[in-house]
């Protein structure tokens, strides 16, 4: 039996009191804990901001699909392009032979050419993604509108007529103001505006800013989300991801989305499932905030923290 979902009708509004208390010491004990399962991780093995940066564009594009299949596609485009991610698609006018028969879900080896292709035609005009970013970002509440348009820019470099533009290859570059929540793109930004934790901070501060930042939103983080009283929009969209941003920036202005890594874990880690039988409340520390634990009832003692993966 599945555990009711959360009430979505009426305005969302959780109780920051009791919530707020949970979540910082959420965010502090995973603070610096890592998982080997994370494509995070894919950057950190360059010691090269450039690198780091295409490493952390290629990981998160393709950061959708089981974990043993992102960690496989990421691992093989990084290893085609070498040592130097960056220098390699800054220098070179195709992608590596390597890659021909690339396949990661709907995405095909002629996608992923294509994306590489722009990738290195930005490279080369702006010095970097950040440049490419910024020279879209007019400055608003979130990166949405400069999301939009440095996708765009990037869809015009691969030389594909959009009447010939794949799913896949629309896929890998999203159209972020259509209202989709597109939680690849920022979740790219999380990595590379934010420094704490695990997050990079290659985009200098300023002009970037980490209160600007939306919560990257799928599935699991939307239905979590949704217990805690974030937002109370039915579906994982732009919609919900400015909504839940909104109530966290509530408990920290200047960067509310550093819960993010903390909140993900309890849906990777299968911590927060919808299978009763398989129900971990007992052991959830949001527990006391959640609309949804509440009605499930906890045995006699239950240990505090999850454990790492």
């Amino acid at each position: 039996m599945l555990l009711p979902s959360p009430p979505m009708r009426g305005r969302a509004r959780p109780d920051l009191a009791r919530l707020a208390p949970l979540l910082l010491e959420l965010r502090g004990a995973w603070r610096d804990r890592a998982l080997d399962s994370d494509p995070l991780l894919f950057p950190h093995r360059y010691a090269a901001p450039a690198d780091r940066e295409v490493a952390a564009f290629v990981a998160a594009t393709l950061a959708f699909g089981r974990v043993a299949s992102v960690k496989a596609s990421v691992g093989k485009v990084l290893d085609a392009l070498g040592p130097s991610p960056a220098e390699a698609l800054g220098n070179a006018a195709r992608p590596p032979a390597a890659l021909s028969r690339f396949v990661h879900r709907w995405v095909s080896a002629e996608d992923l050419a294509a994306f590489l292709r722009a990738v290195g035609s930005a490279l080369r005009e702006r010095g970097s993604l950040a440049a490419l970013l910024l020279a879209h970002d007019r400055g608003g509440p979130d990166y949405v509108e400069a999301l939009d348009g440095f996708y765009a820019d990037l869809r015009e470099r691969t030389a594909v007529s959009p009447r010939a533009v794949s799913r896949g290859l629309r896929f890998l570059l999203p159209a972020p103001a259509e209202g989709g929540a597109c939680k690849r793109a920022h979740l790219f930004l999380r990595w590379t505006v934010r420094d704490g934790g695990w997050d990079l901070g290659l985009f200098p501060r300023p002009p970037f800013d980490a209160s600007r930042l939306l919560l990257p939103l799928d599935t699991h983080v939307h239905r979590i989300a949704g217990y805690l009283g974030l937002t109370r929009r039915p579906v994982a969209d732009l919609a919900a991801a400015r909504e839940a941003t909104a109530w966290l920036a509530r408990i920290d202005g200047p960067d509310p989305v550093s819960f993010d890594w903390a909140l993900s874990r309890l849906g990777i880690l299968a911590e927060c499932v919808r299978d009763r039988e398989q129900c971990r409340c007992d052991r959830c520390p949001v527990r006391p905030a959640c609309r949804v634990a509440r009605r499930v009832p906890a045995p006699p003692t239950a240990p505090r923290l999850l454990e790492s993966a």
